[in-house]
């Protein structure tokens, strides 16, 4: 047993250390507002416009995307492990270079097509849909380019409110990577997901946790700091909890089955499982 010391001494350090990480969030804001004319918050226009400049350097594997061709290694083997878990696709496909033959894939906030041809490559066909034209245009250009998936990849610039109707039922898995912090009525986008998902289909989310931390590595350190990510692209307003996540997908009936936290090791430009839930997480919900 504790001692009452220990107890109180404790929670006193505990409330320190959460006042001096508000007091570091809120003077780095204030400073890098004034240095560098920081904003956290930003429309839907604001979003596409700064990933459609980003557009011609889209497919530079050491470019400004980086992160995001170095997150395949995660959120791929994901979709195949989280298939075979749910007994979609047997155990034996796991290393096979077929593995995902024959699913309709849809990837929304598809950009310049980074995980939509790393599916396709798995024999997904694989529908990708943004509302950046720049970006639709350059995923489709380099589809096109490559005789092996070319026809398996199709792109569409829309947003996933005008891509539903018309959709419903329609694919097997839908995945959303470092998309849903973008958007300001999740519920509605989540709902959209429910619909155009079979019964017993999947959905992948991967994002940002909304925690002082997270907004710490993304905006201060990662955006502004290192420059691994656009400047602005993230907004903190709009970083979503693992919790409020799956609470949005239960509502329309869809269950988690598995949530698993993951980390950037930003001096290797590297992202890598842990057990600590602060920064980023994939999540994995079914359709019942």
């Amino acid at each position: 047993m504790q001692s009452n010391g220990v107890v109180i001494f404790r929670l006193v350090l505990a409330f320190f250390r959460f006042v001096l990480v508000k007091m570091f969030e809120k003077t780095s804001i204030a400073f890098l507002s004034l240095v560098e004319g920081l904003s956290m918050k930003g429309t839907a226009e604001d979003d596409v416009a700064t990933f459609d400049q980003l557009s011609k350097r889209w497919w530079e594997p050491n470019g400004p995307m980086i992160l995001l061709h170095r997150l395949n290694k995660l959120r791929v083997p994901m979709v195949v492990e989280g298939l075979i878990k749910v007994g979609k696709l047997d155990r034996k496909q796991r290393y096979t270079t077929d593995a995902l033959k024959g699913l309709n894939i849809l990837d929304v906030g598809c950009g310049g097509g980074i995980y939509a041809e790393a599916l396709a490559k798995l024999h997904a066909n694989v529908v990708g849909i943004d509302p950046a034209r720049h970006l639709i245009e350059v995923a489709k250009a380099h589809a096109e380019a490559q005789s092996d998936i070319k026809d398996r990849c199709h792109y569409y610039e829309q947003s996933m409110e005008e891509h539903w109707q018309g959709a419903a039922n329609k694919y097997d898995v839908v995945v959303l990577s470092e998309t849903i912090e973008h958007v300001v009525d999740k519920s509605s986008l989540l709902k959209h997901v429910a619909e155009v998902l079979k019964p017993g289909g999947s959905v992948f989310i991967s994002t940002w946790n909304k925690t002082s931390w997270s907004w710490l590595l993304a905006v201060v350190v990662l955006e502004n700091i290192m420059k691994r990510l656009p400047k602005g692209s993230h907004d903190y307003d709009k970083f979503v909890s693992p919790e409020e996540t799956e609470a949005i997908l239960e509502a329309y009936g869809c269950r988690t089955i598995e949530q698993r936290p993951f980390y950037l090791k930003f001096w290797e430009s590297e992202w890598v499982w842990v057990p600590f839930n602060q920064l980023t997480y994939a999540l994995h919900a079914v359709k019942g």
